[in-house]
Order: structure tokens, then C-alpha cells, then sequence
């Protein structure tokens, strides 16, 4: 089977690759679902195998240390490849690992399965992501952007809901068989647009030089300042918020009293919230304006996840779950434009070590955020991610406009 070419040709017919785009969005939902409906299942795990759930917190830890460590070689195969080719292979593969969660017989073998699904979905969201900055121009990108985002917004709110009711009602291993279902769905279904003579483009760019030039050229993007500029602030980000939003479900079972279905429905309003900021993009980008949108969204999730930690009230609760949603997507959509045109001459690894530096920030907040929830609790766990999140966002800002 010859897999048909996929570096499409909208920069010369100006047409855009609508249909791409939406499979491509497609992946990110069953990335993203694989991502956060593990979230809501740590207390279930940690009772299974007698751990807390920080303790547990090792199935997060070990996907995300796979996912980044390898964003960097989904990055150089992407450019040598195709990046559709790449994200397509990497979806069908990822539901076939991920399958492996269902047998697990200890913490430390499904710990192992979460560690190889990592590694095969990395280059799933960073190569959609460079696809869309390789195929449509800076002026449209945005518009493009926030048609691609939606799926992965819907991935977070279906991961946390299906998360916690299987959980409840079937048990956590159901939870990684229906990812695994619909992940190799979404695969065979970019397969096939590959194979269709309808998919777009000519010909598929490729890199060219073996393994050290091809590590010679990530050298030479860490060297230039607006490459470390963007990865220092994504990875602190990541460290920021995802270190504390991976406890955040199991803040509300363990401290509100919440079972794993009601908890896995209220985070869901995080998603919710960045289905909001779909819906506000355009306004927002006429005004305020990205800067200032991206400002105000740093100090909007800041309150939102200082409050969470300690607010009783469910009202309030969810509330507080949808702005912190609205306020990261107005921060993350600024990175990931930057990210697109911070090395256009090299986007695959560029777009890879982005999400590469975003997810090992989680890891190293993941580890650390273990320890914060299990001996200091979610308040101050809460309340530091907030305080990091709006410092970071203050200094991006100043450093782009110096």
C-alpha cells in the first residue's frame, strides 16, 4: 500500500484543506481523551493496587515522560516523512498500545503500557499542529487554529466525564479499552484519507541528512533566543497547570466528597470553558487584542485555580472548573502561535520540542505536585500553580514586547 501525498498545496491554490483539518482535530480529541480521562481514575487505581493516589499519579507520570521525550524524534520524522503521514500512523498505533492498559495485573505494569502509549501518541497534537503552520499562511493560521483546537478541547471534556462514570460504572479498565476503540478509529480513518487521491498536496516535504544533522538542527534552534523564549514558557506552563489540574479531579473526590462520575462531570467544565474561548476568538483578537487576551487569561486561570483549592461550595466549584478552562486557552493559543512561526525553516522539530518542553513540564509538576497534594494539601498546591502560571505569563509578555 503506497500511503498518497499529504504536504498539501494550500499555499499556492489558497484553498484551504478543510477535511485535513478536521481529521487532524479528530486526532487531538482521541490524544487528548487518552491524555485526561486518566485524571478522574487515580483513586479508583490507587485502591486497586493499595497506593495513594498521589502514588498513583505514576500511570500520569510515566505517559507524559514518554510523551515528551519522544516529541523530539516525532519532530525530526515528521519533517523527513510528512507530518499528516506521521500523526496518522501514530493515532492507529496509539490505540493498539493503549489497549495493553486493560491487562494490567500491578501499578507497575500498567504503569510500563501508560509509559509505551506516551511514547507512540507524542507526535499525534505537535505534528497537526506544524501540518496547519507548514499549510496555511500567518494571516489565516489563527482562524484555522481555533477550528483545529475544538477537538482537543472536546477530548479534555469527554476524558474527564468518561473517565470518572465508566469508572463508576464499569470500572477503570473499561476506560482505556474505549479509548483504545476510538483512537484506532480516528487512525484508520486518517489512513484512509492518506490513501485517497482526494488528500492534499503533490508532494510531501522532506528533510534532508542523516541522525547528526538532524541533531545538529535541533542544536541550532536552541540557540536562537525566540525558540528558548517560547519552550521556557510552555514548559512552565505545563509544570504550572497540568502539575496541579492532574489532582484536581482527585481533589474533588478525596476533599469534596465527590464520587468519580460527579468529579469526572464538574472538570469537564474545563473544556467547556475553552469551547468558550472558540466561540470568543475572533472577537478577542480584534479586542483586546492576543497580547492582552493572553495576559488576561494568565491572571483569569491564576484566581480560578488559587480559589479552587479551597472553595467549598460545588456552585462555585464549577464555575471557578470553566474560567480556569477560558483562561488557559486564551494563554495556550498565544504559545502555540509563537510556536508556529518560531522556526518556520524547521516547524516539525520546532512544533515537537514545543510540546516536547510542555509535556515535561507537567512531568516535572506531576512529581512534584505528588507530593505538595499527599503532605500539604490541594490548597497550596492550587495556590502556587496559580501564583507560577501568572508570573511566567507576565514575563512572556515583557520579554516579546522588548
Amino acid at each position: 500500500m503506497t500511503l498518497a501525498n499529504t504536504e498539501p498545496a494550500s499555499r499556492e491554490t489558497g484553498a484551504l484543506p478543510w477535511r485535513s483539518v478536521a481529521l487532524l482535530s479528530m486526532a487531538a480529541f482521541a490524544s487528548a481523551l487518552s491524555i485526561r480521562a486518566v485524571d478522574p481514575l487515580l483513586p479508583a487505581i490507587g485502591r486497586e493496587f493499595g497506593v495513594s493516589a498521589g502514588a498513583a499519579a505514576q500511570v500520569v507520570t510515566g505517559f507524559t515522560v514518554a510523551y515528551g521525550v519522544m516529541q523530539l524524534v516525532g519532530g525530526l520524522l515528521g519533517d523527513r516523512i510528512g507530518k499528516y503521514r506521521l500523526a496518522s500512523l501514530a493515532t492507529l498505533l496509539s490505540g493498539a498500545v493503549t489497549a495493553l492498559s486493560v491487562l494490567a495485573w500491578s501499578l507497575d505494569s500498567l504503569m510500563l503500557a501508560r509509559l509505551l502509549a506516551g511514547a507512540v501518541a507524542a507526535a499525534i497534537m505537535p505534528m497537526g499542529l506544524a501540518w496547519i503552520g507548514d499549510s496555511i499562511p500567518d494571516d489565516q493560521r489563527q482562524v484555522v487554529l481555533a477550528r483545529y483546537v475544538p477537538g482537543q478541547i472536546l477530548g479534555v471534556i469527554f476524558g474527564q466525564t468518561v473517565g470518572g462514570v465508566l469508572s463508576e460504572v464499569m470500572g477503570w479498565r473499561a476506560v482505556f479499552a474505549t479509548m483504545a476503540l476510538i483512537q484506532i478509529a480516528v487512525g484508520a480513518l486518517m489512513i484512509r484519507e492518506l490513501t485517497s487521491s482526494r488528500a492534499p498536496g503533490a508532494r510531501e516535504r522532506r528533510g534532508q541528512g542523516g541522525l547528526g544533522q538532524s541533531l545538529s538542527r535541533i542544536g541550532g534552534l536552541l540557540r536562537r533566543p525566540a525558540v528558548r523564549r517560547v519552550l521556557l514558557a510552555v514548559f512552565i506552563e505545563g509544570f504550572a497547570v497540568f502539575g496541579a489540574l492532574a489532582f484536581a479531579a482527585s481533589h474533588l473526590q478525596l476533599n469534596l466528597q465527590l464520587g468519580a462520575g460527579s468529579a469526572g462531570l464538574l472538570m469537564a467544565g474545563y473544556g467547556l470553558g475553552g469551547l468558550v474561548y472558540t466561540l470568543l476568538s475572533g472577537r478577542l483578537m480584534r479586542w483586546p487584542g492576543a497580547v492582552a487576551t493572553a495576559m488576561a487569561g494568565a491572571m483569569l486561570q491564576a484566581a480560578a485555580l488559587a480559589w479552587f483549592g479551597m472553595a467549598q461550595n460545588l456552585v462555585v466549584v464549577a464555575a471557578l472548573i470553566c474560567a480556569a478552562g477560558l483562561g488557559f486557552y486564551m494563554v495556550h493559543n498565544r504559545l502555540q502561535f509563537s510556536a508556529t512561526r518560531m522556526a518556520p525553516d524547521s516547524r516539525g522539530a520546532a512544533l515537537a520540542m514545543f510540546a516536547s518542553a510542555m509535556f515535561l513540564g507537567q512531568t516535572a509538576g506531576i512529581t512534584l505536585g505528588a507530593r505538595i497534594f499527599d503532605h500539604l494539601g490541594a490548597g497550596a498546591l492550587f495556590l502556587s500553580a496559580g501564583l507560577i502560571l501568572a508570573a511566567m505569563m507576565a514575563w512572556f509578555t515583557l520579554s516579546d514586547q522588548g
